[in-house]
């Protein structure tokens, strides 16, 4: 019964090796990006749990795995990308306050499409041609559609 038990950490230090890796990769290698730091920590997580699990288990470590793995991606999705967020930081830096025209100035919607659009095209996401522009790589429109068909089935929503 205790070699049983040792099987339920082995998820957990996996996600631990995605983590290690992913911080370590988008520190040491800046060029790499977010998410393609995140993608290759949790490709290397996933690897070393294939590796080391036990046959019988494989499939249920598999699962807690992916969806450890998917929490830590939206963990850092969350602190990355959410304005309220970014908002609570700024004013936690700044001792007088921030007015609102400060706040509106940094948050000015132009330069917030701007910024996203240019990160989609460096990532390859989107492309520009022509002032026009058009998906590029299928990957974020894929998770786009499963998470907003994910939401539909859970909480009847549609975008």
């Amino acid at each position: 019964m205790g070699d049983n038990w040792t099987h339920i950490f082995i998820p957990f230090i996996c996600l631990a090796a995605n983590i290690f890796i992913q911080i370590s990769v988008f520190k040491f290698f800046p060029g790499t990006g977010l998410l393609k730091s995140l993608f290759l920590g949790f490709a290397c997580g996933f690897l070393a749990l294939f590796l080391i699990n036990p046959g019988i288990m494989l499939a249920s470590n598999l699962l807690i795995y992916a969806l450890l793995g998917y929490c830590y991606f939206h963990f850092v999705n969350m602190g990355e990308t959410a304005r309220r967020i970014r908002i609570l930081l700024e004013l936690s830096e700044v001792s007088g306050g921030l007015s609102l025209r400060d706040i509106l100035g940094r948050y000015n919607a132009r330069d917030i499409i701007d910024r996203r659009l240019a990160r989609l095209v460096n990532n390859g996401q989107v492309k520009c041609e022509n002032g026009r522009y058009y998906i590029g790589n299928l990957t974020v429109l894929t998770m786009a559609r499963f998470t907003a068909a994910a939401k539909s089935v859970i909480f009847g929503k549609t975008p």
